[in-house]
């Protein structure tokens, strides 16, 4: 009889403790439309000034990130998921990683930049669009 008892309770204790969870997902959920809508509306902004400022409108275009500069922390997920937009906003150009053509799109912070400069020396040309997004024209190409 006393175990039937802590069986009841734990089962209740159990469905209350779900319930609180599902209000909890359920409030924090609201609004996450509106804030990945919003992220989105300014990514495309920022690479309509990017396909504005590039020369070429087919092609392979190299793209550098974080993941290019060495010791440098960043979300490997995050990473992927802005080359995969930029890929999707900038069609029909194909991006490949790295400095792998004339022009390239730079999606880095002022600062790891220039880490990412000094780790690779060469001659290029820097023209900075907004905030961490830059067009490096690789003059070595030439």
């Amino acid at each position: 009889m006393l175990q039937a008892g802590i069986k009841k309770t734990l089962v209740i204790l159990l469905l209350l403790f779900s319930l609180f969870n599902i209000k909890q997902l359920w409030s924090a959920s609201l609004d996450i439309g509106d804030r990945g809508t919003e992220t989105l509306d300014r990514w495309e902004a920022d690479m309509i000034l990017l396909k504005e400022s590039l020369p070429v409108n087919r092609g392979v275009v190299g793209y550098i990130s974080e993941e290019d500069v060495a010791g440098l922390e960043y979300e490997y997920w995050d990473n992927e998921t802005e080359f995969l937009l930029t890929q999707y906003a900038l069609a029909p150009l194909i991006f490949k990683k790295g400095l792998s053509a004339e022009w390239n799109v730079v999606v880095l912070k002022n600062e790891d930049l220039l880490k990412w400069l000094t780790a690779n020396p060469g001659t290029y040309e820097i023209v900075k669009i907004k905030s961490k997004f830059h067009i490096l024209h690789n003059l070595g190409n030439q």
